[in-house]
């Protein structure tokens, strides 16, 4: 049965599916945009195995604020109490200043359940920020991926391009399809197709009127990244948009699971398993 079949049965989908962006644990300035069924770690899960979702990847909410070693304490518990389900990554911000950052890279770099870093600029400063380039120089040292939150242009799509480009051992996941607009989306297209390290990530796709058929036609079915934003934004929404989409079979494959894994086999850092 092919993967919209599946969908349309209301049946957990097949195939290994990895979220690779989300934000788990309560958020804690009023319940910003959470929804019911994503109120605990627990309930994400509960929702995840009726969609067929075995793992995600998270930075949980309090790196909105800079409480990053909080935030890494927070995503280390959720991954010892939920293993194989729950993966982390290390939040970055630069207002706690670069020894805190040496001190999260030391304690949860060699942790196996954190697989990459999570940048949020916009929120916490600029990536060309000194925090910020020691940790891209990290990523470039052991080959993870860097999750980099975009919205608005904030921060620019070039500054990312940089980053890529001066280093090429890691892999920059563009959130939000390159800033959560249709035209941001079409500004990132050439960088991904001209940039091999850089590929976009889907999450909060629902204000881009694209839909995913047309972003693998502009950059190719092996640079899209499946994200969710949970808990956000309601998880089956991206998570429809692929699993409801004309691509073939194999190119949801990749989407959900497979160009993700493929960025972490390089990676001296945690690795997530089928």
């Amino acid at each position: 049965m092919s993967i919209r079949d599946q969908a349309f049965q209301g049946k957990p989908l097949s195939p290994f599916i990895i979220d690779a962006h989300t934000h788990l644990a309560p958020y804690y300035k009023n319940g910003w945009h959470q929804k019911p069924d994503f109120t605990t770690v627990e309930s994400v899960i509960r929702v995840y195995d009726e969609m067929g979702v075995n793992c995600c990847v998270t930075a949980p909410h309090m790196i909105i604020d800079s409480m990053t070693t909080w935030a890494n304490e927070t995503a280390a518990a959720a991954a010892k109490d939920f293993p194989g389900r729950i993966y982390g990554y290390i939040s970055v911000a630069p207002f706690e200043g670069m020894e805190v950052l040496r001190e999260n890279l030391k304690r949860f770099g060699g942790n196996p359940a954190f697989v990459g870093l999570k940048f949020l600029g916009g929120y916490n400063g600029d990536y060309t920020e000194p925090v910020y380039r020691y940790a891209t120089d990290f990523a470039n040292e052991t080959g993870c991926p860097i999750l980099c939150h975009t919205w608005g242009n904030t921060p620019t799509l070039e500054v990312l391009r940089d980053m890529a480009e001066t280093h090429p051992r890691l892999n920059i996941l563009c959130a939000h399809q390159g800033g959560g607009s249709r035209e941001l989306t079409f500004r990132a297209a050439p960088i991904v197709r001209e940039v091999p390290n850089f590929h976009l990530e889907i999450c909060g796709s629902l204000w881009n009127e694209l839909g995913i058929e047309d972003i693998v036609e502009m950059v190719g079915e092996d640079r899209v990244i499946f994200g969710t934003d949970v808990i956000n934004l309601d998880a089956r929404f991206d998570f429809g948009r692929v699993a409801f989409s004309p691509l073939s079979d194999e190119a949801k494959e990749k989407i959900f699971a497979g160009n993700y894994l493929r960025l972490l086999e390089k990676s001296q850092m945690g690795s997530i398993s089928r």
